[in-house]
């Protein structure tokens, strides 16, 4: 693995969001007037890298070669827009803190690190090479600082395709039944006796004589149309309901031992 290297190195390195995502570049590093200790850095952001956008120092770490921050990228694109290479004044490193929800830790104005001297930079990387190695003790008068961090759950919803419904109308047969009256035509035959009149007339000879009648009947008989008879709408509707999620998050603990000078003799703070 590659040495880690300190704040001032990062300059033209990667900065890192809270979710791994390249932000951009790092333009500058912004330190305290009166103690020299960075605070800000800026990054090179947009479609050519030409606006720098403030990133506080707070809670960022040194990954490698690059500078990994607590915030995401969103976050520092939307951030407030100054001047970057001039003086940060402290109505603005306030709307900054604001806007990020960080509380200032560092009373006083910033200005870029390019306002520091050679002398004050070697000075000042060393102390953060002395407090960023493990193991190593603050010399008198000097402050050892750790940042603790924790995952904090972000729960939301995502929406997925969880079904497909497919309409469509198919036809079938089904049998009937069903009575319908219907006439037909019969003979029907009477004989009456033929009276002395039509007797004594003569008109009757005998003979061959054919006559036809013609009979008549009514059939049942089918016949078919089509009607509309309903009308099937389907339509979809949300639903809300609940549903757990469980996951585990990770959190850093501060442990100190602290050695007295008789042998043996130790405690330690948590």
């Amino acid at each position: 693995m590659a040495p880690r290297i300190g704040i001032q190195e990062l300059i033209g390195h990667k900065l890192i969001d809270q979710d791994g995502n390249n932000v951009g570049k790092i333009g500058q590093v912004y330190r305290d007037d009166q103690t020299h200790q960075p605070t800000w850095v800026t990054v090179q952001t947009g479609l050519f890298g030409n606006q720098e956008s403030f990133v506080p120092l707070a809670g960022a770490e040194i990954t490698d070669q690059d500078l990994r921050v607590p915030f995401s990228k969103s976050l520092i694109k939307d951030s407030p827009r100054f001047e970057a290479g001039g003086h940060l004044s402290p109505e603005q490193e306030a709307q900054l803190y604001r806007h990020y929800g960080v509380q200032p830790t560092i009373p006083g104005p910033r200005d870029a690190a390019g306002d520091v001297s050679t002398e004050e930079r070697g000075r000042t990387a060393e102390h953060e090479a002395r407090t960023q190695e493990p193991g190593t003790m603050p010399r008198e008068g000097e402050e050892a600082s750790m940042t603790r961090s924790e995952e904090q759950a972000r729960v939301g919803v995502e929406r997925t395709e969880s079904g497909r419904a497919h309409v469509r109308k198919t036809v079938e047969s089904e049998p009937f039944e069903q009575d319908v009256p219907v006439r037909k035509e019969e003979l029907r035959i009477e004989r009456e006796p033929v009276t002395g009149e039509e007797r004594s007339a003569g008109t009757s000879r005998i003979g061959e004589q054919e006559e036809e009648i013609t009979l008549h009947e009514e059939r049942a008989v089918i016949g078919k149309e089509e009607v509309p008879v309903e009308k099937v709408r389907i339509s979809k509707e949300e639903v809300t309901g609940t549903e757990r999620v469980r996951g585990e998050l990770r959190k850093e603990r501060i442990e100190i031992d602290e050695e007295d000078e008789g042998p043996g003799e130790s405690r330690r703070n948590r």
